[in-house]
């Protein structure tokens, strides 16, 4: 009978899990038709309730199916097969998530949290497909005991990032520059309109970002603090994540190296510190969809390349970083099957799991793109070398070829990394790199280049030659180079933990043969970098009010926080002129809480403020006001200073 049962197909639970699975997928095509549509309290059923009435019949039609010989036949049709199942139903609630987006905009009735939680689903099904590891809590805990050293080493080297990251988070820098108070209101709308739908774009920010920030705001209120909290935690999720990648390609030394330069890298803390360069984010997405995929097609598991394909899609919905990736995977798999075709073609059902995972998961945002084809290329437009008319305008200017610009700018990109001041979004004097890791990347450059035989150094090789050809070519201005090339950091930090191994081996440190010296002379160059670090952040730059540009900028921020602590309601009148005014940037609405501020530029002797009312001077204006506080005394003087500059000054009138 077993036997019988096995040739037919056996098993009709196959069909039942179909069919039920229909009758839930008509169930929420209902709800979500329902409740894109206006309340209307004259009808007695809502429209398309039908849809779920008949969603709810082939639910229970689906347990009410008895066996068969057909049935039993028909089961083992290759639609009703397991994997077969799950990758049409993520498909199929990835379409619906895609849908119920166009049609929730039409009408913002409710908030999109199932709309995202089916999408989830969607994602989970389809690594679930392949997932085919038993877990085994005995032999889970025993890989735990033979790798604890190493998970204890990863976890101490992490909380360490941790501690750099987020030590007083809110106060350091101390004030926020005008992009990181754009992000903050832009945060603060995604609970209507537009940003409400989380695979929505605003400047290349994902609308999902958007909201996991105003959550942050929402919980931890108004302040720099609740704004860059995700930018720390991005920033110090690298740590495991590039350890990850890193040990794949070179071992666990090396990834430990890596892990510990990264944890203190004075360019990777400040821009964990700061909300407005989003591309912190893209230092521990990136090498984690990277590790997925190599080690997927090396290992030829399956579940681990779906995975990294609906990452990659996720990281859409983050920031822009992910056209990058994608677009590197692409030309890595191409390479691969170009000059690696004996190995890349006995791995060729993981890559097109990859892709597939991609393209399922990213439906959604990929319908929003298409509909709104100018905000997707808003930035482009706007700091594009093509697009924006920048390379016409340097030829014209320069009298260069495009050849001669466009090898500048790859050139510029590239020194970004070790030889230009990282000055826009910090401000700091050094570059990205020091001189003694830039010392050791040059040399690991090397090395990486020649093991480029392996896949994994193909794919590390394209990490960082695709990240700089990206900004380089693709990118303006030069100036942004310095926060653009976090792309590329982390693959030029594995390249700088193998330049410095190659460089301990060949001067005969190596660590099979004088494995003491090697640990010394490695600890060494490593405390060596971890002073040079927190030196360059925490004492020149921390303390040196040089963050925000400008003294313009800076202002904006110190104006947005004092209006915010004023405890009335009656007017705040600022004493502006044609470079410090309200308005000027959007940390000044942002730290306020919007609250109302007047510019005022002419003479303080033609207002005539009441009793309460606040009166603001700029920097170029304190005197001013000082001499009318005297004309006008019994009110209060508040005076704020940005380092050894009084940037503030503020009287209440008595």
């Amino acid at each position: 009978m077993i036997e019988q049962e096995h040739e037919t197909g056996g098993d009709i639970r196959n069909i039942r899990r179909f069919i039920a699975f229909l009758g839930i997928l008509f169930i929420l095509i209902s709800q979500f038709l329902i409740f894109s549509q206006p309340v209307d309290n004259v009808i007695v059923f809502p429209p398309y309730t039908w849809l779920a009435v008949f969603g709810v019949l082939i639910l229970a039609l689906s347990q009410l199916i008895r066996p068969t010989l057909f049935l039993q036949k028909m089961s083992a049709w290759f639609i009703f097969q397991e994997r077969m199942f799950w990758v049409l139903a993520a498909f199929l609630m990835s379409v619906l998530v895609t849908v119920a987006t166009a049609n929730l905009m039409l009408f913002a009735r409710i908030n999109y949290i199932p709309v995202v939680t089916i999408w989830l689903f969607s994602a989970w099904a389809y690594v679930y497909t392949f997932f085919n590891v038993s877990i085994n809590l005995n032999a889970f805990l025993d890989w735990l005991k033979k790798n604890r050293n190493e998970i204890l080493a990863v976890v101490a080297i992490t909380l360490l990032a941790a501690a750099f990251r987020f030590y007083r988070l809110g106060g350091i820098p101390r004030i926020l520059d005008g992009d990181e108070g754009l992000i903050g209101l832009a945060a603060q709308t995604t609970t209507s309109g537009l940003l409400a739908n989380p695979f929505s774009l605003w400047e290349n920010f994902g609308a999902m970002y958007l909201q996991l920030i105003n959550t942050s705001i929402g919980f931890f209120g108004v302040s720099s603090f609740a704004l860059r909290l995700l930018p720390a935690i991005g920033g110090t999720l690298a740590i495991p994540s590039l350890y990850l990648l890193t040990r794949w390609i070179g071992g666990k030394r090396i990834a430990l190296i890596t892990a510990l330069i990264i944890a203190f890298s004075h360019s990777h803390i400040h821009f964990s510190r700061i909300v407005s360069v989003a591309y912190i984010h893209g230092t521990w997405l990136a090498p984690l969809e990277l590790y997925l995929l190599i080690s997927g097609l090396e290992k030829r598991e399956s579940w681990r390349t779906a995975l990294g394909g609906v990452l990659v899609a996720i990281h859409f919905s983050i920031y822009l970083t992910a056209q990058v990736i994608i677009a590197l995977v692409f030309v890595f798999m191409l390479l691969a099957f170009l000059f690696y075709r004996p190995w890349f073609k006995a791995r060729l059902s993981q890559a097109m799991v990859f892709w597939g995972g991609f393209l399922i998961v990213i439906l959604p945002s990929a319908f929003y793109i298409y509909r709104n084809t100018n905000e997707f290329l808003n930035r482009m437009a706007q700091n594009g070398t093509f697009q924006s008319g920048w390379l016409e305008l340097t030829m014209q200017s320069t009298g260069q070829s495009v050849i001669e610009i466009l090898f500048g700018r790859f050139v510029h990109a590239f020194l970004s990394l070790t030889y230009y001041p990282a000055l826009d979004f910090y401000g700091s004097s050094s570059p990205m790199m020091s001189m003694i890791s830039s010392t050791m990347f040059l040399a690991g450059l090397l090395v990486a280049l020649w093991r480029i035989r392996n896949p994994a150094y193909l794919l590390l090789n394209g990490y960082f030659w695709g990240a700089t050809f990206s900004v380089g070519i693709f990118a303006i201005p030069p100036s942004a180079d310095s926060y653009r090339m976090l792309m590329a950091l982390p693959s030029a930090l594995v390249m700088a933990a193998l330049g410095l191994d190659q460089v301990l081996e060949l001067l005969g440190f190596g660590w099979k043969t004088s494995r003491n010296a090697y640990i010394l002379s490695s600890s060494a160059v490593l405390v060596s970098l971890l002073i040079f670090n927190m030196w360059t952040y925490y004492g020149d730059f921390a303390g040196k009010c040089r963050f925000g540009g400008n003294l313009v900028g800076r202002f904006a921020s110190y104006l947005g926080s004092y209006a915010r602590v004023v405890d009335n309601e009656l007017p705040i009148y600022l004493l502006s002129d044609s470079i410090y005014f309200y308005g000027s940037h959007a940390s000044t609405d942002y730290l306020s809480e919007r609250r109302a501020i007047t510019n005022f530029p002419d003479p303080i002797d033609m207002l005539e403020p009441i009793s309460g009312e606040t009166i603001i001077a700029n920097p170029e204006r304190i005197p001013e006001l000082e001499a009318w506080a005297r004309l006008h005394p019994g009110g209060d003087l508040h005076y704020r200073y940005d380092c050894s500059n009084t940037i503030l000054l503020a009287y209440q009138v008595p």
